[in-house]
């Protein structure tokens, strides 16, 4: 499409044939036809720009939100030289990032833009914008072209020094003692946690998986308490949800930090559904975590075994304030938007409770 200064132009290439009709001037009309061969050009050097380019993204497959990250394009080798192309490109959850492309030929070109991660979840990207205003900038011609690409972006969290998890009740949930793990009775393979032995890496799995990897023991450390989530989208702002997330991101990290598997109670199309992991796949699923929840807390945690210590995380105040009564060992997370006597009434039944202010760190709010 033409741009604001190629109508500028054909005014006065307008004006200049008008001028050499009637003056009958043999230079006057060269220059103008001078001047439509200049916009011929124009516009057929930004078709060309334009047309369908092979171009490849490569960015890291898993990012921390509001991590910085560079984004490299690939672009294929063209049989016809192509000026000034700008390729624009829009990863969802990514702040958008543009390279310019002066001269694009038989040797193709590389280029990378930085970009930061802003919004957690499985992002998935399709396509790459091609922008170019040719040799004269008088068109403007705007081109998609497939370019597919995946990236996970965790959720952030704060290293906690200190957060009171929930304590077992009755005896067949006292806690397990860690044992001396010696070498035998290997169960498995499963992903490093932090006071791990190193001796324990299971390095021909590190090198297929990209990450740490050690054997597994069936004596393992039961897990300190369950995480649960309220996923319900009635309940809390997208702002407080994700406020939430990286709040059990944050506890997540602490419990791995304890030599200890992270427990989840998540919601699944077929109901409830328990799941424990390691830090890394604590994050991919948190990552993945959505607000379309239906259960509430009651109907979720009916499938834990009596006296099972839980770390809500919630607004529904009363949802925990009777869990709490019917015996279930509990902490609580809220956000703000919850009951303003909420934490007075929990702390009153002995459940303790912090709450994530809008605007102040997770951090400082789970420290208490």
């Amino acid at each position: 499409m033409p741009t604001r200064d190629a109508a500028a132009y054909a005014v006065l290439t307008l004006l200049l044939l008008f001028v050499a009709v009637n003056l009958q001037a043999g230079w006057v009309y060269a220059v103008d036809a001078v001047l439509i061969g200049f916009a011929l050009a124009g516009w057929l050097s930004t078709y060309l720009a334009t047309r369908p380019l092979r171009v490849t993204r490569t960015l890291p497959g898993e990012v921390f939100e509001g991590e910085r990250i560079s984004v490299v394009l690939l672009i294929a080798p063209v049989r016809l030289p192509r000026f000034f192309v700008h390729v624009c490109d829009a990863v969802p959850g990514f702040d958008a990032g543009a390279v310019f492309v002066p001269f694009l030929w038989r040797q193709g070109a590389s280029a990378r833009y930085e970009t930061v991660a802003r919004r957690r979840g499985v992002h998935r990207a399709q396509t790459i914008e091609l922008r170019s205003e040719g040799v004269t900038g008088l068109f403007q011609l705007r081109r998609t072209v497939t370019a597919a690409a995946t990236v996970t972006v965790f959720p952030r969290y704060d290293v906690l020094r200190d957060f009171p998890l929930p304590g077992r009740q009755g005896v067949e949930l006292t806690p397990l003692l860690r044992p001396a793990r010696t070498g035998v009775d290997v169960a498995g393979v499963r992903d490093f946690r932090d006071g791990d032995d190193p001796a324990h890496i299971h390095w021909r799995s590190t090198a297929r998986r990209g990450h740490l990897v050690v054997r597994e023991f069936e004596r393992e450390v039961e897990p300190e308490a369950t995480i649960v989530i309220d996923t319900r989208p009635t309940l809390s702002d997208d702002e407080g949800f994700e406020n939430l997330v990286r709040a059990a991101a944050s506890v997540a990290h602490y419990v791995t930090r304890r030599a200890q598997a992270v427990r989840l109670l998540l919601e699944r199309d077929t109901g409830a559904e328990i799941a424990t992991a390691g830090w890394t796949d604590t994050l991919r699923i948190l990552a993945s975590l959505q607000r379309s929840g239906r259960l509430n807390l009651a109907d979720l945690c009916a499938s834990l075994s009596s006296g099972t210590p839980v770390v809500f995380f919630t607004e529904d105040v009363d949802a925990v304030l009777r869990l709490a009564a019917a015996g279930t060992p509990a902490v609580a997370v809220i956000t703000d938007g919850a009951p303003p006597r909420g934490p007075v009434l929990l702390n009153a039944r002995g459940v303790p409770v912090r709450v994530l202010r809008q605007g102040e760190e997770v951090g400082r709010c789970l420290a208490g």
